[in-house]
């Protein structure tokens, strides 16, 4: 059943990955505590949380677990053909009883799970002033609304008046924070990045006055109250000296350098089989960069660990080329979590990454856009593999959507016909040629593929809407930002119940990191 695997895993202090395939909507809806979802259509994407951005050694241990299904096989199969040497498959299956989501089983539901419970913890922990919305309208009126969340969601929607401070910049504006001589009011939409939040000033020896809003915006919405949409108040800068900073990684015990342009080769050689992560944009998004780094926000990061940190018992080493306020941030949190980390200061941005295209296998026909017009009125199904957000906002009129995960286990909505031929669409070749050779092996017949480009079709060929089922986007609590009341109450409600769901030796280990961690008593 897989009960117990991950604690074994990490308990044994060895470096390790455990990976999860299957779609992300089957592994929110449950799954073992700790694994890594990569599912097995983005084993085929090139981006950059695919497998050679996060697993780039083909020797590290590799532990994937087999739902014994046809996609878990073929995802197996996938690891070989990568080149990885150390795999290890475990056979698994969802527990006996719904009541495993209530036991210390380490079976869990929801995403960013990891974080989740830690940040629970951390609350149970520690003694945070917590004010509810009605606490707020009646005792709080003079408080100060700051939105920790990066700025790009804090314009989407935040609570009336608020400002946006990301936690990323919590340590650059603390000095000004406390000039304000109000108290700090720290929300996001829920409840654990304002508990961070908090916990970070409190850890950096704030004394000003602060507190967590509980619930966020999901709270206020829940007691009635609306929203602000498009909301332009920043008050973070990010000014402050980096000797300000670095006192901070000072009081933390948190290894630190600065690293020239003429030295970060030699410095990059000693961090071979790292993990590495440019923290310096709070807007950034898994961009991958020179040297095997990703570019990533440190708020993010810290949060979406089971999507951006696949490997255990691995050093990291957060880059930062501003005050150092975003990688001391994320440091911090990362080292309570268990990780080992150190932070680089840089003189420079780093470089993107340039890599060059893999041509379409000769095995399979490129079709132009005048060919896939005249498929479309004949009978070769037209399948469009592209992410179903990116289908939503444009596909071809009469085309399918399809993942291969699904396609494997000829899930609904749609039953294809082996026997009729298919048009593959998607957006760059490498994945054309992983999910081509698949269906092959699978007795598919692929009449050609279609790298997609929006501009190749007018408009009277395109049309917009989301797929039946959309088995890559998680549907758990799905409309909690969206004015659906109960998603959000069970939300909050499925945040505090953490802890007690989780592994007891991942718990004891979070609670001795917080009990040696300065200035969280």
């Amino acid at each position: 059943m897989s009960h117990g695997v991950f604690a074994a895993l990490y308990d044994s202090g060895q470096p390790f990955a455990l990976i999860d395939s299957r779609e992300r909507r089957d592994y929110v809806n449950g799954h073992w505590f700790g694994s890594i979802n990569i599912p097995l259509s983005d084993f085929a994407r090139s981006r950059s949380n695919s497998f050679r951005n996060l697993l780039p050694d083909t020797d590290f241990a590799v532990h994937i677990l087999d739902w014994q299904d046809a996609a878990s096989a073929e995802a197996i199969t996938q690891l070989s053909a990568m080149g990885y040497t150390q795999v290890t498959a475990h056979k698994t299956a969802l527990p006996d009883s719904h009541d495993a989501y209530n036991k210390e089983s380490g079976f869990v539901k929801g995403e960013y799970v990891w974080s989740k419970a830690f940040g629970e913890i951390v609350a149970h922990s520690t003694a945070l002033l917590e004010v509810t919305p009605a606490q707020y309208l009646a005792d709080y009126q003079g408080a100060m609304l700051f939105d920790v969340r990066p700025t790009a969601e804090y314009r989407e929607f935040t609570l009336p008046g608020s400002q946006s401070l990301p936690n990323s910049l919590l340590l650059a504006n603390a000095d000004a924070l406390a000039a304000t001589g109000q108290v700090a009011l720290l929300h996001c939409a829920g409840r654990t990045r304002s508990i961070i939040g908090a916990c970070t000033l409190r850890a950096a020896g704030y004394n000003g006055p602060y507190a967590v809003f509980r619930g966020g915006t999901q709270a206020w919405q829940i007691d009635g109250y609306e929203r602000e949409h498009n909301a332009s108040r920043v008050f973070a800068t990010d000014t402050e000296a980096s000797g300000v900073v670095e006192a901070f990684l000072r009081r933390w015990q948190i290894q630190y350098s600065h690293v020239d342009d003429a030295g970060l080769a030699p410095f990059m050689a000693d961090r071979a089989g790292h993990l590495l992560f440019d923290v310096s944009d709070d807007a950034a998004a898994d961009q991958p960069l020179m040297h095997g780094v990703v570019k990533i926000s440190g708020t993010n990061l810290i949060q979406q660990t089971d999507r951006s940190i696949a490997r255990y018992h691995v050093p990291i080493t957060l880059f930062d080329h501003g005050s150092g306020s975003r990688a001391a941030f994320a440091a911090y949190w990362l080292s309570t979590m268990g990780f080992i980390v150190t932070v680089a200061y840089l003189d420079s941005p780093l470089g993107g990454r340039h890599e060059n295209p893999a041509p379409l296998d000769n095995r399979f026909t490129s079709v132009a856009p005048d060919q896939i017009i005249t498929w479309n009125a004949k009978p070769v199904t037209m399948l469009d593999f592209r992410p179903s957000k990116a289908f939503a906002r444009s596909h071809l009129k009469g085309s399918y959507w399809a993942n291969i995960s699904q396609i494997l286990q000829q899930s609904p909505p749609h039953d294809f016909d082996k026997n009729t031929p298919i048009c593959i669409i998607v957006t760059n070749s490498a994945e054309a040629n992983i999910i081509a050779d698949i269906l092959v092996r699978h007795n598919w017949q692929i009449a050609g593929i279609y790298l997609w480009q929006n501009t190749d079709f007018n408009e009277q060929y395109l049309e917009i809407g989301e797929p039946d089922l959309a088995s890559d986007e998680s549907s758990l609590f799905a409309g909690r930002h969206f004015g659906v009341l109960q998603d959000a109450r069970d939300y909050l409600a499925w945040e505090e119940a953490l802890p007690a769901q989780i592994d007891p030796s991942i718990r004891q280990l979070w609670q001795n990191c917080l009990a040696a961690s300065p200035k969280l008593d």
